[in-house]
């Protein structure tokens, strides 16, 4: 809650005047049960006209104050609701922008999502209320029950009663529906989770016929939240219904010890009818306050979700730059291990090498040996855990993120695609990239050849699954996104895949040919793929068995001949 209140200081002067502008609309209101009590006693019983007249006047000032009290306290909380929130999703949505790729696959993309939305949207409601309510309607009921002490010392015993039960229920309902609120919270998060992975992978579900497992799986986790919500709603319902009956049983008994006090002579009618105004206020406040308490402890679970989130640390960021991006660079390797969180083996062991500025290498080897980890490495995706990667002799964790993504571009196997234009996912708006380089990087990657078949050109527009396009033609445009912006270090994981050996063998033609002689990194399973480029790494179980061109790794190795055999590959 300390963060999110210290959002709240940027809208300190919203933050003041809502509550302030609240409380005197409640001044009037407990005005005004006295001046009704007044025209009863007074202005009724002695038939005093010009009395009525201005008392009733007076309560209609009274209520056009109010109103308009109530509506700039109103437009106040909500500006400072709307605008904490804005600034909380803002700056939680830079902050996950800035984790490490293992702080963010701990997190999940699910339980980010629910962050921030509904978190955010539950953090807004709280705060609005709050600012609406918190001081409202404890200063009505306080002041409900000093007024009426004011009127009859004696009756007021019955506030004070009441006050003291309905304070005890209240503490009760709260003790039980916080632990409830964190529960219902996370089986939101489980049935987002299954809901994003259903969606995602809808194609292999029905390719295998699992639907109806799928669904069973989903309901299943959709009755379990169904029932926390249930339970939830059980608990929080019992407020308001035990505050109305309290409440009426206490009116009830005031009613009756006013009318005896009236037959006494130790009231007016005027006073008790003052003393059931200010209970009907306290039972209205108590209800506000009731559904507030509710509220706002839905708001602390999702702040405190939230603040778990900023405390997840940042990934370290460099300073250093380079000058010329664009230039070919040096890629070295220093003894680098690597092992992932939570594993008891390392991926890549004792990794060491060097590509020369412009060198095209490929990497190749079985499923599993390292290759994807060795290109992320590379990318400055994930971390050594041990040993240096090296861009011109400067460790790629010392760069700083600007310089590291116009040196180094990365294209991932699966391509991914955002909605808009193609244009805007080759470009993504970044600012160096030009109308030349978006133009010259389809060319490169032969997408030029398909989105001229498009009548919409380069604005055609996709979806972000990328609807309507091949699975080559979503790696080609992959493939020019990285291209775009003229980087001097390209890392290819396995991205041409999806490309007909044609268009595949037309891209390396391209890339070879580009001004900036680029140095290249290439994954790849097809040994075709590589074999012409100027050297091959062969790795097997994380470890680096042999670095050469083609014809030499064929002589060396039994396990690359191996491979070549299998896919048809010669020495030459």
């Amino acid at each position: 809650m300390r963060r999110i209140l210290s959002y709240c200081r940027r809208y300190l002067k919203e933050v003041i005047l809502s509550p302030l502008f609240k409380l005197l609309e409640a001044v009037f209101e407990l005005i005004v049960p006295l001046v009704v009590a007044s025209i009863i006693d007074k202005g009724i019983a002695e038939n005093d006209t010009q009395y009525l007249t201005t008392r009733i006047i007076l309560l209609v000032v009274f209520a056009v104050v109010g109103f308009g009290c109530a509506i700039t306290a109103q437009y106040f909380a909500a500006y400072a609701a709307g605008g904490v929130t804005s600034a909380v999703r803002g700056d939680l949505f830079r902050h996950i922008e800035g984790l490490s790729v293992e702080s963010f696959e701990k997190t999940g993309s699910s339980r980010i999502i629910t962050g921030l939305t509904s978190d955010c949207n539950q953090i807004s409601s709280g705060i609005n209320l709050t600012l609406r309510l918190l001081l409202r309607s404890p200063f009505i009921v306080i002041g409900a029950a000093i007024m009426a002490f004011t009127v009859s010392p004696r009756m007021s015993l019955i506030f004070a009663g009441m006050l003291i039960v309905l304070s005890i229920i209240i503490a009760l309902n709260l003790k039980l529906l916080l632990p409830l609120n964190v529960k219902t919270r996370e089986a939101m998060e489980q049935l987002v989770s299954k809901s994003s992975n259903g969606i995602a992978g809808s194609k292999v579900i029905r390719g295998f016929n699992r639907q109806n497992d799928d669904c069973e799986e989903f309901m299943e986790k959709s009755s379990f939240l169904q029932t926390l919500q249930k339970k939830t709603g059980s608990v929080s319902a019992l407020l308001n219904p035990l505050t109305f009956v309290i409440v009426n049983i206490c009116i009830c008994l005031l009613i009756y010890r006013g009318a005896v006090n009236v037959s006494y002579g130790n009231l007016t009618q005027g006073q008790v009818v003052a003393l059931y105004n200010y209970m009907s206020q306290i039972l209205v406040e108590l209800i506000k306050l009731a559904n507030l308490i509710i509220n706002v402890s839905r708001a602390a679970v999702c702040a405190r979700r939230v603040d778990m989130f900023f405390n997840i640390p940042l990934e370290s960021r460099g300073t250093v730059t380079i000058d010329n991006p664009s230039m070919s660079h040096r890629v070295v390797f220093d003894h680098v291990n690597f092992r992932y969180p939570d594993s008891n083996n390392d991926s890549l062991s004792d990794i060491s090498f060097e590509v020369g500025p412009g060198e095209m290498i490929g990497i190749i080897g079985k499923t599993g040996s390292g290759k994807s980890t060795l290109a992320s490495l590379a990318a400055g995706v994930l971390k050594p855990s041990s040993g240096d990667v090296l861009i011109d002799g400067t460790a790629i964790q010392d760069l700083s993120e600007d310089s590291r993504a116009r040196s180094v571009s990365f294209c991932i196997q699966k391509a991914g695609m955002f909605t808009g234009s193609l244009r805007y996912n080759v470009a993504l708006d970044r600012e160096y990239v030009t109308e030349d380089m978006v133009a010259s990087a389809c060319e490169t990657s032969c997408s030029d050849e398909f989105i001229a078949s498009k009548s919409e050109g380069l604005e055609y527009q996709v979806y972000a699954l990328g609807t309507g396009l091949s699975g080559g033609q979503k790696q080609r445009i992959n493939i020019a996104r990285g291209l775009a912006g003229h980087p001097g270090v390209i890392i290819l994981d396995d991205s041409t895949s999806a490309l007909d050996a044609g268009t595949e063998k037309r891209f390396l033609s391209n890339l070879a040919s580009l001004e900036n002689k680029p140095t290249v990194i290439m994954i790849s399973q097809k040994i075709n793929s590589v074999k012409n480029l100027n050297r091959i790494m062969l790795l097997e179980d994380g470890r680096i068995t042999h670095f050469a061109p083609h014809d030499e790794l064929y002589m060396k190795s039994e396990t690359y001949r191996h491979l070549c055999e299998l896919q048809g590959v010669g020495a030459e």
